[in-house]
């Protein structure tokens, strides 16, 4: 046994730590790598002293599963906010493929990958909207909340027995039909535009339809996107909504 008062701060920071690196928000580049460790340190802090089960003396290979098991709950509560912020990003390539705007793309820094212009934009609001409504406090709340559902000197039979990969199956059909839903009015649109072209190029062969198509299809979608960027936000408050009982659900799942 290795005794030590510190093993529990340990766990508590390598949980929130982890979670701070995958969570929405928080796991950008735009928050610099101290920062997150300075935060993460301040939380473990916090919550050290109102951890009612302690870790003080511990063997070696109990403390390295320990430390593991706090990993991969930090780091699927964090995939699990995450996955539904991808619905925006799903919703933006469909518009974008549709448009013709996907041979454009831009470096986006929050996912660290190439993005479509509208994608991006989306993106950028949804972030928008979360700090607007408060939606990273939420996230710090969830994270700290945990520790009242999977202690850490606790398993989590949950990892054996196939209920959180289901559930993770779950908030994947959930991004698809939250991104269709948000895509699916200009998509749908651009879809019949693309119909009627495709009619009209065969009934009137002399018209480069090539040539007219694409002028069409942009103007269209500007004017769809300032009509329906209303319901946008209401679909990202349903979002969050799910967002939140999804981490709800998921720290009942692993602390059963």
């Amino acid at each position: 046994m290795i005794p030590f008062d510190g093993w529990t701060s340990l766990l508590i920071f390598v949980r929130i730590s982890t979670f701070f690196v995958s969570a929405p928000i928080f796991s950008g580049r735009q928050i610099p790598a101290p920062v997150k460790i300075g935060l993460s340190g301040i939380l473990t802090i916090l919550c050290a002293g109102v951890i009612k089960d302690q870790v003080s003396s511990v063997s070696g290979g109990v403390l390295v599963l320990l430390i593991l098991k706090e990993f991969l709950v930090g780091l699927v509560l964090g995939m699990v906010a995450n996955i539904l912020l991808y619905s925006v990003q799903l919703a933006g390539t469909l518009i974008d493929t549709q448009t013709g705007f996907s041979m454009a793309t831009l470096f986006d820094p929050t996912s660290e990958t190439s993005m479509q212009l509208t994608g991006r934009f989306k993106n950028i609001l949804a972030i928008l909207f979360f700090f607007a409504i408060d939606a990273h406090h939420m996230l710090i709340q969830g994270i700290l909340a945990s520790f009242d559902w999977v202690s850490v000197n606790a398993s989590v039979p949950a990892w054996m027995d196939g209920r959180i990969s289901t559930f993770f199956l779950l908030c994947l059909k959930q991004l698809f039909l939250l991104g269709f839903m948000m895509a699916a009015p200009i998509f749908g649109t651009l879809l019949i535009v693309d119909i009627t072209l495709g009619i009209i190029a065969k009934t009137v062969p002399q018209m480069n339809i090539f040539v007219i198509a694409p002028p069409i299809k942009i103007l269209l979608f500007f004017l769809l996107y300032i009509f329906v960027l209303p319901s946008f936000f209401y679909l990202l408050k349903i979002l969050v909504e799910n967002m939140i009982d999804s981490m709800s659900s998921i720290l009942k799942i692993m602390g059963a």
